[in-house]
């Protein structure tokens, strides 16, 4: 799939960045635009593997070490901001921080959000990880990890690596056995988000849980 154009700002924060960390008399206006021509969005410019990243600003050692550092920056402010309450209540920025995490990952992973009785954040956990395309869930982790943390409320969370964020039928299978498991043990999923690169479906929100 063809990725998506650079806007004009993608271009002057990169440009911005670029400034800052290279020596002067380069060009990064024009480094941004082709990072940019490369990777098609500055949040995918932030999530590139090293090899691809140095790869695009030809072996640039202060590109390649300062663009992932900013980005775990941004993620743990986001974290923190995350912690500061109800979750259930803070949907939008729920939802940036899991596609800041998960979007741009080239493989499937399965993490549960873990909350107490007032829906606030205990623990942000990946508790599996997979191919391209499916990781393996086991329920009975899910719900030790949950007891061990005394938990109250789930958020599941999973990526699709690429585009496509919309629910299959074996993640819809999937999560209702949880919520039922769960319910057995007086938990509640509260919602499932499957994370896409260019969006994010929340079963709550879908009407699937």
């Amino acid at each position: 799939m063809t990725a998506p154009s650079a806007d004009a700002d993608d271009v002057g924060l990169l440009s911005a960045i670029l400034t800052l960390i290279l020596p002067s008399g380069g060009d990064p206006a024009g480094l941004a635009r082709a990072m940019l021509a490369r990777f098609g969005t500055a949040g995918a410019v932030f999530a590139a593997d090293a090899d691809e990243l140095s790869a695009a600003v030809e072996g640039r050692i202060q590109v390649v070490v300062t663009l992932p550092l900013l980005r775990e920056a941004a993620i743990r402010l986001m974290r923190t901001r995350i912690r500061q309450g109800n979750l259930l209540a803070s949907h939008d920025a729920l939802m940036a921080y899991l596609q800041a995490v998960l979007a741009r990952d080239t493989l499937e992973q399965f993490r549960v959000l873990f909350l107490d009785r007032n829906a606030r954040l205990i623990a942000d956990e990946v508790l599996a990880q997979g191919t391209i395309d499916q990781t393996p869930v086991y329920p009975r982790e899910v719900m030790r990890r949950a007891i061990r943390l005394k938990a109250s409320e789930l958020i599941l969370v999973h990526n699709h690596p690429g585009w496509n964020p919309m629910p299959s039928r074996e993640d819809i299978a999937m999560t209702r056995r949880l919520e039922q498991i769960a319910t057995v043990l007086g938990l509640t999923v509260r919602d499932h988000v499957i994370v896409g690169n260019g969006g994010a479906t929340s079963f709550r929100q879908a009407g699937l849980l």
